[in-house]
């Protein structure tokens, strides 16, 4: 069993938008979590493999990752 997340920060803490299994998950489900990913980048995001402390970013999809999606922060007055 490899039971992955995809986070995504916020105010509150990491909300986990998806969790899944990568050997039993359908082939549309993972097409379906990688649209979102890709939305999430287009918008300007960043996404970190945080796998086992891995912590490095990543700019595609990868389905064996655990991946936290951040904001691009932008500065103040």
């Amino acid at each position: 069993m490899a039971l992955r997340k995809m986070r995504k920060m916020s105010v509150g803490g990491d909300e986990t938008i998806f969790e899944y299994d990568v050997d039993v998950t359908s082939p549309d489900r993972l097409l379906e979590i990688e649209s979102e990913f890709n939305r999430w980048m287009m918008h300007g995001n960043f996404a970190a493999d945080i796998t086992d402390k891995r912590d490095v970013l990543i700019q595609e999809f990868d389905p064996t990752a655990d991946i936290l999606l951040m904001p691009r922060v932008s500065g103040g007055e």
